[in-house]
């Protein structure tokens, strides 16, 4: 009998051993959190792998991240810029090996003596694997951008028949991209075409996003963008001879 007292004892005591403290456990969901965003502002990407499932996952307003490789690619384009992050978590719920984390994200990215704002809603999914915490999907609602005074450059071009556009859209391609590595990936170039009859003097229509004049000037007065815009193409060039421009901005 003794001994079965003791075996109850062991297993009990192995039991209350073996219980996971909830408190603990998220703490421990929201520090892996914490830290793949010290890992992203410090462009630590081997720190961002560690910390995430294989089949890590992103949507994100404009963006659709596959894994992980999708969002590391967007950080990089900001690499140079002063990234600073924070996390207001609302709420991290526990059960089993998944975790669910909603909280509020806000990002500054200074760059250039500019700054723009990244603020959205976001949820996390975490998975234990090893006994570890681990990334494995985040949704992200960007919410309007507080100092966005939606100043915008518009060129309105007529392209003859006989001449091509492509190389224009290279070029601009070319500055969108260069734009992005400043870190401002949320301005730069679309190009619309004119609903045809709608108009007869114009076919072509270009938008420049810039957020705010802080931005435009930071972008403007940056050396990549002078030197992409002084080795502009001629023939692409020649295509903005007559064109009408304006810059335009909330009242």
């Amino acid at each position: 009998m003794k001994n079965l007292f003791l075996l109850f004892g062991l297993l009990a005591l192995l039991m209350a051993c073996q219980t996971v403290d909830p408190e603990q456990e998220k703490a421990a969901v929201e520090t892996t959190l914490n830290d793949f965003f010290n890992a992203m502002e410090e462009f630590n990407y081997d720190a961002m792998r560690a910390l995430c499932t294989t089949d890590f996952s992103v949507y994100e307003t404009g963006f659709d991240h596959a894994d992980l490789d999708g969002l590391i690619a967007s950080v990089k384009s900001m690499e140079g810029a002063n990234l600073n992050i924070t996390l207001d978590i609302d709420k991290t719920e526990v059960v089993g090996d998944m975790a669910l984390v909603l909280l509020q994200f806000n990002a500054a990215i200074e760059s250039g003596g500019a700054t723009m704002n990244i603020e959205a809603n976001e949820n996390y999914v975490l998975k234990k694997e090893n006994g570890k915490w681990l990334m494995h999907y985040c949704h992200s609602t960007h919410l309007p951008n507080k100092n966005d005074k939606n100043m915008a450059s518009l060129h309105l071009l007529k392209v003859p028949e006989d001449k091509s556009i492509d190389t224009l859209l290279d070029a601009l391609n070319n500055l969108n991209q260069a734009i992005a590595e400043m870190g401002f990936w949320d301005c730069g170039y679309t190009v619309m075409k004119v609903v045809p009859d709608s108009n007869d003097e114009f076919n072509y229509f270009i938008k420049g996003n810039w957020i705010n004049q802080q931005i435009y000037d930071a972008i403007h007065d940056s050396e990549a963008w002078k030197t992409i815009t002084n080795n502009f193409p001629e023939e692409a060039s020649s295509l903005m001879d007559d064109q009408i421009y304006l810059q335009v901005a909330d009242l």
